[in-house]
């Protein structure tokens, strides 16, 4: 069964449009004033979120499409590319940026030695990872337990790319192409802690002691 072109949804958001094909920015526009032809009354005042699959299109183009949506039907659009949920097609030469927000995947359960859990967006594991499990994302790692195995944030080259822990105590740890294992601890710490790259070096400080690290 074909892949529906063109989906809309209701999220918190507001509706979002989800257009699963790479357009130029004609096509988009055709897509989106179709959509919008065919429940005026619904899209009535809406504020409209629209994803895009990897748009390449210039800031001026985007404005003039936004102008005319908002002239023309009354409805203010905001338009922001998506990437592919799964990634068995992705390959490690293509850059993910979104730190910030963007693609995440959450693991639930312990990452188990010999196990290797691998995600080109940011990587949230609910559970721990045992000594010899490898988990790495191209975005941000938050483990949701003890980190006792390796952690590689940022695999694409990303330097902003950081990894937290609720107890940090990993064989290894690395962001981008740099490498660090954990720092001995004379006693057991309670807190959770969080890894960033500082003067090409992987620091380890506190979560809830930020002040000297953004």
């Amino acid at each position: 069964m074909a892949m529906e072109p063109v989906k809309i949804q209701g999220t918190k958001e507001g509706l979002v449009i989800v257009l699963e094909e790479e357009l130029d920015i004609e096509a988009l526009k055709e897509r989106i004033v179709d959509r919008i032809e065919k429940s005026l009354s619904f899209f009535e005042g809406a504020t409209l979120n629209v994803r895009v699959k990897n748009p390449k299109f210039k800031e001026e183009e985007i404005e003039e499409l936004r102008d005319y949506i908002m002239k023309k039907y009354g409805v203010k659009i905001f338009i922001k590319k998506f990437q592919e949920k799964h990634i068995k097609n992705v390959t490690d030469d293509e850059i993910f940026n979104g730190l910030e927000e963007g693609i995440t995947k959450f693991h639930k359960g312990t990452v188990r030695s010999g196990q290797v859990v691998r995600y080109h967006g940011n990587l949230v594991i609910i559970g721990d990872v045992n000594p010899g499990g490898l988990i790495q994302a191209a975005g941000n790692i938050v483990v949701m337990g003890t980190l006792r195995g390796i952690a590689h944030a940022g695999f694409t080259g990303n330097k902003e790319a950081f990894i937290v822990a609720s107890s940090l105590k990993a064989m290894q740890l690395r962001i981008a192409n740099i490498i660090s294992r954990a720092p001995d601890k004379e006693e057991e710490v309670e807190y959770p802690e969080i890894a960033v790259v500082k003067k090409n070096k992987i620091i380890v400080r506190p979560l809830y002691h930020l002040g000297d690290l953004w």
